[in-house]
């Protein structure tokens, strides 16, 4: 068959061979996608038992839709041979991964809740599947569970389901055995009529192989083996696996019982039992219990620990002697995943991460698990939408994280089991951007409650942390920025519940870690203290397990700082690049682990010619100024031959000035301050931009030929940034939190005070080049597409121009405006509005993942610079025994 084609299907591979028929690996050529599909061998097309078994195989398994169930597109014959068409799921069935010991638990619990809950599904369809076992499951590169085969398949009877939503008539009556012998449940073996508490019993050899490595039931032959499902009961997994806990051993023997009265009576409960039962082993609660229920308990048996607590109290105080032969920390990597991981997130038992990643085709950041030392990631959301900041709760019961919306200023707050599951909607947030980092979230101590930055209100651009019910998703406030500040962000709340670590915003790209006490139910006392100066730029702190420190990333390193007075922070000797630092709890026999996420990212500024303005690019572009570190952020001189930019080539990033070829680079700043938005006077003497020497932004002239200290142009306890020039260099226009909300203002270039110019918020504000114009964007947030919006500066009214403009991401040219446009997470077109025709026109697409705030433009229109990223590295780090 292999090389032949049925219909439209072009096979190309045989993937395997069953009683029901041979299965194919074969291409659609009408939907050019890979399908897999299932033929009826042409010896047995004669027998019309097996080919109706075989139609209703696809009649059943079409009418469910789950995604733990293989989907069937369509049913089809061609040339005397009937075929089923199927999804294709590349992976390994269950049989061929069982070593000789078994799975182990956590894994084989993670499978187990997946093939409950889609069988779970297939009994609400009236449908039993009547042939589990493990070469039916196939499990996903990505850690997916799919059942397969449901080609013994039988509609429950009306008495049985009485809600069941699909009925025909049953293939297979009381007397017939259908199945494969070693999984089938005793009223199965003896041609009973058997309902879904069937499946159940499968499902518990199933579980019994995955956690032992063993069949509950074997014989010399078919026969020996339904005698043994008759009379015998199981050895009990313990006694073949000591590693099993007793919680588990009675779920599976549950499973296992003669009497369908006395197993598990739907297989929605046998799902919820498994999930309660995989959530105490990711916690490590599981395996404190059942060497709990382990212990001795005779009166005196204690006196035979005396040498056990002597042992302990001597490593114990070995361990608080100082540690001058340790081993040096290091770090290695823990993934090596083609694409971006973000958001770590330890398990209780420190054993298994959470953490986010754009997946194995590049096309969505989802949420996944990965058990540290084994396997690869479990994919645990699949929503199209950008999952971001999963967190795990402390009892281990739930992984909390955010999904954008397609508004990207609001965000889901959702919960999922920590090995998949069905979803749950807690609430939604609107922070007002959080300054181009994503908001993370911090859980409760009693994980009923998560705490989480939210706006304020909608008439400020201030956000807030809240602490969010799980339960109801009421919100209250924590924390309240003072007047002036931005954002209150990343929250981590002490071991013991009684302090809370955040960083406050105070301008873009400016903030400093804080501390405040917790009194009852998270309200704070006293005031917040400072931990960081704002220099450090310090943000995602994370509390070591005994509340003695907290970690944190600054400056593209990783810190520790003591809590005790006086403290001051010190560079770890790793963590170069690092971001994102989570420490485990320690377990016993197990010191803590630190993950992070190693993030570099070589960004460049890149040219793209044109015939004209507005007139599609018939060349690509090519790379105008590159370093080994980033290059971004460009602003071309009035007269073409120089740009401003940031870089962090000297090891901080401040302004550089270069030809437009990268040549004669100077460095403007040396502020340390990260300042940014730099642009040119009309005469290209001077450039103006944002830092903030007091924690707040603020904004400074420098000239553009360097050689002298930056002139500080504002001085006000709001923020004042992302800054330019008028056309005629007498005024500076710059935004600012001045007043609620934000908006333009400007002020004399030559100094004075500022006056307020737009009547709502804006950002980036440019003049047209004849002056009768200002444009700006409407985005509260540095990076949420809005409204480009044009303002009379004669009678002051604005007008919409074009919607989904980045904010501080577009440039004006005569005529018109280029502005750049997401088409995926790291795609990007450019285009031009037309001013006269009031209508956009693509320039130039596939121009990879731009820099935020990366365009400038000649006046002419016929040159566009931009900053990409060319290259970036992203793996999660791993440091064993943290201290």
């Amino acid at each position: 068959m292999v090389g032949a084609t049925l219909d439209r299907y072009k096979i190309e591979s045989k993937l395997g061979e069953g009683g029901m028929g041979v299965v194919y690996k074969a291409r659609d050529t009408h939907l050019d996608r890979v399908v897999a599909i299932k033929v009826l061998p042409r010896d047995k097309v004669t027998d019309p038992d097996r080919k109706q078994r075989f139609v209703q195989e696809a009649k059943a398994a079409s009418a469910l839709n789950h995604p733990g169930i293989v989907a069937v597109h369509d049913i089809r014959s061609d040339a005397g041979i009937d075929f089923i068409v199927m999804e294709y799921a590349d992976g390994q069935t269950i049989d061929r991964i069982i070593p000789p010991k078994g799975l182990g638990i956590t894994r084989a619990l993670r499978y187990g809740v997946q093939i409950a809950d889609a069988l779970a599904k297939a009994h609400e369809a009236g449908i039993i599947h009547r042939d589990l076992k493990p070469s039916n499951v196939m499990v996903t590169d990505d850690g997916r569970v799919k059942i397969l085969d449901f080609g013994l398949a039988k509609l429950l009877d009306p008495e049985a389901a009485s809600e069941a939503r699909t009925r025909t008539t049953p293939l297979t009556d009381a007397g017939l055995i259908v199945g494969t012998a070693a999984y089938m449940s005793p009223e199965q073996a003896e041609g009973k009529k058997v309902d879904t508490r069937s499946d159940i019993f499968s499902l518990g050899v199933v579980l019994y192989e995955m956690v032992t490595g063993r069949r509950p039931f074997v014989g010399d032959s078919s026969l020996s083996v339904l005698a043994k499902i008759l009379n015998d009961d199981p050895v009990a997994p313990s006694q073949i696996t000591a590693a099993v806990p007793p919680e588990v051993e009675r779920a599976v023997l549950r499973c296992l019982r003669k009497d369908p009265a006395r197993r598990y009576q739907t297989m929605a409960d046998l799902k919820v039992a498994l999930e309660d039962l995989a959530a105490d082993s990711a916690s490590g609660r599981l395996a404190r219990v059942s060497a709990a229920q382990t212990a001795p308990s005779w009166r005196w048996a204690w006196v035979a620990l005396i040498p056990v607590f002597l042992a302990i109290a001597y490593f114990a105080w070995q361990a608080r002697r100082p540690a001058e032969n340790a081993p040096a920390l290091q770090a290695v990597p823990l993934t090596a995943l083609r694409g971006v991981t973000r958001y770590p997130s330890f398990s209780p038992a420190g054993d298994y991460v959470a953490f986010t990643w754009t997946g194995p085709s590049q096309d969505n950041q989802d949420v996944y698990v990965q058990q540290i030392g084994a396997g690869s990631p479990l994919r645990l959301t699949s929503d199209p939408a950008r999952d971001y900041s999963p967190v795990w709760s402390p009892d281990g019961r739930w992984l909390a994280f955010l999904r954008q919306r397609a508004d990207p200023r609001v965000s889901e707050l959702r919960l999922i089991a920590p090995l998949g599951g069905p979803e749950r909607h807690v609430t939604e947030i609107r922070p007002h951007g959080a300054f181009l980092r994503g908001v993370t979230m911090a859980w409760c101590p009693d994980s009923r409650c998560l705490v989480v930055t939210d706006a304020v209100n909608e008439t400020t651009l201030q956000d807030a942390l809240f602490v969010i019910s799980t339960e109801t998703g009421e919100k209250r406030p924590v924390t309240r920025p003072p007047e002036g500040k931005l954002a209150d962000t990343d929250p981590a709340i002490s071991p013991d519940g009684k302090w809370l670590v955040f960083r406050r915003d105070f301008a873009p790209f400016s903030g400093e870690l804080q501390v405040v006490a917790l009194g009852r139910n998270l309200v704070t006392e006293g005031e917040p203290r400072m931990l960081t100066p704002t220099v450090l730029i310090a943000y995602s702190p994370q509390w070591m397990p005994d509340g003695s420190a907290i970690v944190f990333s600054a400056k593209g390193a990783l810190y520790r700082l003591a809590m005790a007075a006086g403290s001051k922070p010190e560079r770890l000797p790793f963590g170069e690049d690092g971001i994102m630092p989570v420490v485990s709890r320690p377990q016993a026999g197990a010191p803590a682990r630190l993950i992070y996420v190693r993030s570099f990212a070589d960004t460049n500024i890149w040219r793209l010619d044109t015939p004209g303005a507005g007139i599609p690019a018939t060349s690509p572009p090519v790379i105008a100024i590159s370093s080994t570190r980033g290059d971004f952020v460009p602003d071309l001189s009035p007269d073409g031959r120089r740009i401003v930019f940031n870089s962090d080539r000297s090891g901080e990033i401040e302004i550089w000035a270069a030809d437009t070829t990268g040549d004669n680079a100077i460095q403007l700043t040396s502020m340390g301050l990260i300042p940014g938005f730099a642009r040119f006077s009309p005469d290209g003497q001077s450039v103006v931009f944002q830092t903030n020497p007091e924690g707040h932004g603020d904004v400074f002239v420098v000239a553009a030929g360097g050689g002298s200290r930056p002139r500080r142009m504002t001085n006000h306890p709001a923020t004042d940034a992302i800054a330019s020039f008028s056309r005629d260099g007498k005024w500076i226009y710059f935004s600012s939190s001045r007043t609620p909300g934000g908006a333009v203002w400007k002020m004399p270039a030559s100094g004075g005070d500022a006056v307020r110019v737009s009547p709502g918020p804006g950002t980036l504000a440019i003049e047209s080049m004849d002056g009768a114009y200002l444009y700006y964007s409407d985005g509260a947030s540095s990076d949420r597409p809005g409204w480009l919006l044009q303002q009379s500066l004669k009678t002051g009214e604005v007008v919409k121009l074009v919607d989904n403009v980045i904010a501080v991401s577009f440039a004006v040219v005569d005529g018109g405006i280029y502005y750049p446009e997401r088409t995926t997470a790291s795609d990007t077109r450019l285009k031009y509005f037309n001013l006269a025709t009031r209508q956009s026109t693509v320039i130039a697409s596939s121009l990879g993942n731009l820099v935020l705030g990366s365009i400038a433009a000649s006046r002419d229109g016929r040159s566009i610079f931009f900053s990409r990223v060319d290259s970036s590295v992203n793996d999660l780090m791993l440091v064993e025994n943290f201290r």
